[in-house]
């Protein structure tokens, strides 16, 4: 491992210049990044959300972990690693220094390798369920409406509806916790990826939308529910392999 040596350092804030909590905008070998002071630790991670491409630059700060002010993607403040969705992918993170003399920040070896050694979500760390049919992974209450539905029609409907960011149906995406229907009238449970989701109305709308279509659906309704919260342990196979979990 090749250790850097004074000239990979660059000077980029007074020893006392951040307060505890604070950040400052810096630019590290040209890539936009932010210095943070957690505590009496300091972090630099490129200020950039892997999901989209727009800044961190705003996005709270909780748990040693920086979240995108746009999506609710959080990423790990050591390594970039990206914790949630929507982000897949982790940013990078830079080496800092202190000194009486200031605050010195590195694209170094180390750091670039650690954020490397970083995945975003593992299929090992993935729960044996989330292997699961999805007949088996949702929670579908079902209550006999005379034949006219079957839970294998709604759930083939539901896969119509795809998260506009993520190019997935919420089928796969495990969004659906649970679905009832009764003389005409479906009642599906389901969350987003984030709380944060803007498309949460539209996948709302659609869901309410394609069930409706169905023949002897008289009435939809969707709830919203963030607990239990969404993890990809939920995802299928297809899902995982569509946006490259490894």
């Amino acid at each position: 491992m090749t250790t850097a040596t004074a000239v990979d350092w660059e000077r980029m804030a007074e020893a006392n210049e951040i307060p505890q909590g604070g950040r400052k905008s810096i630019f590290v070998d040209d890539v936009p990044a932010l210095l943070l002071r957690i505590g009496d630790e300091y972090f630099a991670i490129e200020d950039v959300c892997t999901h989209d491409g727009q800044p961190l630059t705003d996005g709270p700060v909780a748990n040693g972990q920086i979240t995108c002010p746009r999506h609710g993607a959080r990423f790990d403040l050591r390594t970039g690693k990206a914790m949630c969705m929507p982000a897949t992918e982790p940013v990078r993170t830079f080496a800092v220094r202190v000194t009486p003399d200031g605050i010195y920040v590195s694209a170094a070896a180390a750091a670039n390798e650690a954020v490397r050694s970083a995945t975003s979500v593992t299929r090992e760390s993935a729960a044996p369920a989330a292997a699961m049919p999805v007949a088996s992974a949702l929670p579908v209450q079902t209550v006999s409406n005379s034949g006219e539905l079957d839970d294998a029609a709604i759930i083939e409907a539901l896969r119509q509806v795809v998260d506009p960011e993520l190019f997935v149906n919420v089928i796969d995406l495990g969004l659906v916790y649970a679905i009832q229907h009764h003389e005409g009238k479906v009642q599906v449970e389901m969350t987003l990826t984030s709380p944060a989701c803007p498309a949460g109305p539209q996948i709302i709308q659609q869901s309410k939308m394609v069930l409706e279509r169905l023949p002897g659906v008289k009435e939809a309704q969707i709830k919203l529910v963030m607990t239990p919260p969404w993890t990809p342990d939920r995802m299928t196979d297809e899902a995982r392999d569509q946006l490259g979990f490894f």
